[in-house]
């Protein structure tokens, strides 16, 4: 074998290697955008949204806010909920986790302290017992806020 049939198969081996990892980088890159776009609010299109009783539209103006239309409050309710939890979904998650002591989860062992801290405080438990207790609001508040919370 000589020295210049060698170093062909090395720089052959070389490329292909090099030819497999820029493949996978790339299929990586697209399963990491994949998954992006699917933590991502849709802001287009119709969608059903299970309990409502009649049309509801939303519509955003050239900044992203958000104008609910619907022919009864409570429909609203449900459709600002369901926007809510669409827009801010990793948010509400966070702020769970971290009432329920659950942040260690995401962050390791630098959120110990947080967790130890809520867990003695018993929010989860506290929030169970506060959600079955009976909302009285007035002027059909609590429809609204119990319409908001599955939304």
């Amino acid at each position: 074998m000589s020295v210049r049939s060698a170093t062909k198969r090395v720089f052959a081996a070389t490329g292909l290697v090099c030819i497999i990892v820029a493949i996978g980088a790339a299929a990586a890159g697209f399963w990491f955008r994949s998954r992006v776009a699917a933590c991502l609010p849709k802001l287009d299109g119709a969608y059903v949204l299970r309990g409502l009783m009649a049309h509801v539209v939303v519509s955003r103006d050239a900044f992203g806010v958000p104008t609910v239309a619907g022919s009864s409050r409570i429909d609203v309710a449900r459709a600002t909920g369901w926007m809510h939890a669409q827009d801010r979904f990793f948010q509400m998650d966070l702020l769970r986790r971290r009432g329920a002591g659950e942040l260690a989860e995401l962050f390791g062992n630098a959120a110990l302290p947080l967790d130890v801290q809520a867990k003695q405080h018993e929010f989860r438990r506290l929030a169970r017992k506060v959600r079955g207790v009976p909302n009285d609001m007035p002027d059909g508040g609590a429809a609204r806020s119990d319409a908001t919370l599955p939304g």
